[in-house]
Parts: C-alpha cells; sequence; structure tokens
C-alpha cells in the first residue's frame, strides 16, 4: 500500500508544472522580474513561483552579472521553438522585451 501511495505521490509531483509554465518562469526570472508579477503572468502563487525558481539554474540570479542574466537568456531564446516550429510558451513570450532589466533593492545581493 505504501509504495502504490508514494508512486502515486511521485507522479503528481512530477507533472505539477508543465514545461511551458516553466520555460516562462525561467525566461521572466533571468530578465529580471519579481515573484508577485512572474504570477500574475502564469496564473500560480508567489510560492508556487519561488519553487520553480530555486530548483531552476537561475536560482541565485542575484549573483549573475547582468551579462551573465543576458547571455542566459539568450541561450533560453534559441530553445523557445519546439521541432514544430510553434513557441513552447504559447506566444505568451511575443510580447516580451528580450533583454534583462536592472534588479532593484530587494532583488540584489548584499555586500558582505
Amino acid at each position: 500500500m505504501k509504495n502504490r501511495a508514494k508512486a502515486r505521490k511521485e507522479e503528481r509531483r512530477a507533472t505539477r508544472h508543465t514545461d511551458s509554465s516553466v520555460y516562462v518562469v525561467w525566461v521572466l526570472w533571468v530578465i529580471g522580474l519579481s515573484e508577485a508579477s512572474i504570477g500574475s503572468v502564469v496564473g500560480k502563487r508567489r510560492k508556487q513561483i519561488a519553487g520553480i525558481v530555486s530548483r531552476s539554474p537561475y536560482a541565485n540570479r542575484s549573483a549573475m552579472t547582468k551579462d551573465e542574466r543576458q547571455k542566459a537568456l539568450n541561450e533560453l531564446l534559441q530553445i523557445r521553438y519546439g521541432d514544430d516550429g510553434q513557441p513552447i510558451d504559447g506566444g505568451v513570450l511575443d510580447r516580451v522585451p528580450h533583454e534583462v532589466i536592472d534588479l532593484r533593492g530587494r532583488q540584489r545581493k548584499r555586500s558582505a
């Protein structure tokens, strides 16, 4: 019984967020938007966005320079279109500028 419940829990966890929504969160995070702003775009709570970001390769964006973030954004944008030629984000990022913005106050890493 426990193994079956554990398998169902792992299956739910693996399918919680679509590839499309994770991709949009990663792109908007690298650009410099806040968790709350990203949540309003993808229709998720701030805590869900924080969970997606914490498991991403870009979790510590405040330690990245603006140039490093731009390079990461360019790499993400290169994989935007799937094999069928359609954007994997469903067109959500069509109107989003493809350049990073400066991080504000609490978004920046503090100097020691």
